[in-house]
């Protein structure tokens, strides 16, 4: 993936190393928003979720019905 960098607009490469960034050839601006990184879900947070989806499709289901 290509990505322009914030700071200058030049075209931003992927870094090589053992760090997953971006890098800015011109200002040497660093950045992982394009990577996927720190977006780490816990499974805590899942379960929260998928809960939250449940009760939404009961709750769907059952305003169906009384239609």
């Amino acid at each position: 993936m290509r990505c322009g960098c914030p700071d200058c607009g030049a075209y931003m490469i992927q870094s090589e190393s053992l760090e997953l960034a971006c890098v800015c050839p011109e200002c040497g601006y660093r950045c992982n928003a394009c990577m996927g990184t720190n977006t780490v879900v816990s499974r805590e947070q899942l379960r929260q979720q998928a809960q939250r989806i449940a009760e939404m499709e009961e709750a769907s289901r059952e305003h169906e019905g009384r239609i």
